[in-house]
């Protein structure tokens, strides 16, 4: 085979895979967006499709499954990135300023105040982190939730059965595609 035939066909794969790997992550992202908007059905499909796309980006960075991070928003604020428990949790991950205020300045020098961390962005990046070195250091994903909500059973019993739903949609969606 000539230079040019092996280069073609090296693209052509690079793009079939790149097209599975994005296909892939689309319909998690979709999945996330689909739960999201019936938890809180004030929350508009284009807002809920940023959460969902920036919870892929940071999970990608930090080696976590999207759909736990989805699960633990669900059930910490209800997808309300404006909530504030009367425990000082802030956003969508209900992070505890009082707690975290050094660590998220540093990361995050923008922050200046508690309702700063309410910022999508900043708030599900950060979380994102603590549960990552919940979850290491717990050595399970529900180790590390329960790490992450002070040792709450109920609530990792919850996010673990939310995992599973959005693993069971993700499942179903791959059958309808191969259907098609």
């Amino acid at each position: 085979m000539n230079m040019k035939r092996k280069l073609l066909c090296a693209l052509f794969i690079l793009l079939a895979v790149c097209g599975v790997v994005e296909a892939k992550t689309t319909s998690k992202a979709s999945n996330i967006a689909k739960l999201f908007t019936s938890v809180n059905p004030s929350l508009n499909a284009k807002t809920a499709k940023n959460y969902a796309d920036i919870i892929i980006s940071v999970c990608d960075k930090h080696k976590q499954d999207p759909y736990v991070i989805a699960a633990l928003i669900v059930h910490e604020s209800t997808v309300n990135n404006k909530a504030i428990s009367k425990g000082g949790d802030y956003g969508l991950m209900q992070i505890r300023w009082n707690v975290h205020e050094k660590a998220v300045k540093k990361k995050f020098p923008k922050v200046k105040k508690a309702k700063d961390i309410l910022d999508a962005k900043t708030n599900i990046s950060y979380g994102t982190e603590l549960f990552a070195e919940c979850a290491k250091k717990g050595g399970s994903t529900r180790e590390g939730v329960l790490r992450y909500s002070a040792g709450n059973e109920k609530l990792a019993d919850k996010v673990m059965n939310t995992v599973k739903e959005l693993q069971n949609m993700e499942k179903k969606s791959k059958v309808k595609a191969k259907k098609k």
